[in-house]
């Protein structure tokens, strides 16, 4: 991250078809945080893991991530902006891979953080 000069990187539960399904393969949100649930995206910055699940999760994440270093966000009530908001004061850049989002949900997120530090 350090490298790219990113402050948080978005990892989806995701592949490039936007399917109901992933492959073991495009496993990425369980590769990194080990939540398994068919919903989610975690955001990761230097110092903080937010694990986004929502209302069918709840308990489930909380048996697979490592609690000491991510936490459980309930979402849509939080929202991922303010989130980053409250985690990265100062903003920074967001990283995210294109292929794992819809034009909508980046278009999104630059909305809700265009007026950040």
């Amino acid at each position: 991250m350090a490298a790219e000069d990113l402050a948080a990187v978005i990892v989806p539960r995701a592949d490039a078809h936007q399917g109901e399904y992933v492959a073991d393969a495009d496993a990425r949100l369980a590769w990194l945080t080990g939540f398994t649930g068919s919903a989610g995206f975690a955001i990761i910055t230097m110092d903080r893991a937010g694990v986004f699940i929502d209302g069918r999760y709840r308990v489930q994440v909380r048996d697979q991530i490592d609690l000491r270093h991510m936490q459980p966000v309930p979402w849509p009530e939080t929202r991922p902006s303010a989130w980053l908001r409250e985690v990265l004061p100062q903003g920074g850049r967001v990283g995210f891979d294109p292929w794992l989002h819809t034009r909508r949900e980046i278009e999104g997120m630059e909305e809700a953080l265009a007026d950040s530090a």
